[in-house]
């Protein structure tokens, strides 16, 4: 039986040792935004082999950041996550900072239950971003342009019913899709006999991929829509600078705040499958039927969506194809095959 410890960060060497088992764990897409040097946090590991850390820093007055925890395959079903967490609390209690932020995977269900167990809840979008203070702004909007992931929050000052986010949800995502839509043309300089085609896609598009994606979450009990957080104000911003659209969808998940990882990794694995099929089918078809349309800008735009869904590792690892690949390696395969075949004949 393996026995791992848990300590402090302190000297260069243990800073580096630490840094490289995050990149290890969150792929070599994650090096540019790991803090170079970590000077606060805490690491796991057995004698002198680092499998797991958390990185801590304070970014506003009586508020702290939990901006990175990571445990290596080779040491996960020890609870070291579990542990470096309440160290990471403990030292940010100890110093005052009772407001916490951290930053979890949409999907990741051991994170949702682990941060949900230790008083950590999920806002809204709007109220991460907006809703503290305006010295650690900074902070939390960098957060937010990680798609895929959401900003969770203990605040003991704040009393809010639920751990996640549920009035209005599906009301609230198709309301970005609309505003994202309206942007790509409005401020890409295409012209208004544009404005109805980007408002019309990006909204059918959210919508279908809202439909299709119910009935295959339903087979496994009640669920709620999960509306996306994390790439949003990147997208905004992308379509208003630059006419080009960064994809976020919403998912669908179990009413229940607390569930068995192995249920929800099958359920969201064929509920990302069924949905980034139907977005080759709306880019096919669109390609098709409206050839003029798609030539002219259209297809400029969806291109990169439907390949940004095929790329399964960090800062993708949110969206369709890191979703099955998590689920299935075969289901993954055939998603990749037909990505590449609507590229190719469409």
């Amino acid at each position: 039986m393996r026995s791992y410890s848990i300590s402090p960060i302190q000297t260069p060497e243990e800073r580096q040792k630490t840094r490289e088992v995050a990149k290890r764990v969150f792929g070599s897409g994650a090096s540019p935004i790991l803090p170079k040097k970590p000077s606060w946090g805490f690491y796991a590991h057995e004698v002198d082999e680092f499998v797991g850390g958390v990185f801590i820093d304070q970014v506003g007055p009586g508020e702290g950041q939990l901006s990175w925890i990571f445990v290596d395959s080779s040491a996960q079903g020890h609870k070291l996550g579990a542990r470096l967490l309440e160290s990471a609390v403990k030292a940010m209690d100890d110093k005052g900072l009772k407001t916490q932020f951290a930053l979890v995977r949409g999907d990741n269900t051991a994170s949702w239950n682990m941060f949900a167990k230790h008083g950590y809840k999920r806002p809204t979008v709007i109220k991460a971003l907006f809703g503290y203070s305006l010295k650690s702004f900074f902070h939390r909007f960098q957060y937010s342009l990680i798609t895929g992931y959401n900003i969770w929050v203990k605040d003991e000052a704040r009393v809010e019913k639920g751990i996640h986010p549920r009035s209005w949800a599906i009301t609230i995502s198709l309301l970005f899709a609309l505003f994202i839509g309206m942007a790509l043309s409005l401020f890409s300089l295409r012209g208004m006999e544009f404005f109805f085609v980007g408002m019309a896609v990006v909204t059918g598009i959210s919508a279908l991929r809202i439909l299709v994606a119910y009935p295959m979450a339903r087979m496994f009990g009640p669920v709620r829509f999960d509306a996306p957080q994390g790439g949003t104000p990147l997208s905004v911003l992308l379509a208003l600078v630059s006419g080009s659209w960064w994809p976020t969808f919403g998912f669908f998940v179990p009413k229940d705040d607390i569930w068995h990882d192995h249920t929800y990794n099958r359920y969201n694995g064929l509920q990302a499958f069924v949905t980034w099929m139907s977005l080759l089918l709306v880019y096919g078809g669109l390609s098709r039927l409206f050839p003029e349309v798609f030539n002219s800008g259209l297809g400029l735009i969806l291109t990169p969506v439907i390949v940004y869904q095929a790329l399964p590792f960090f800062p993708f690892d949110g969206l369709d194809g890191a979703k099955v690949i998590r689920y299935s390696k075969v289901l993954y395969g055939v998603g990749v095959v037909a990505t590449l075949l609507t590229i190719v004949f469409f």
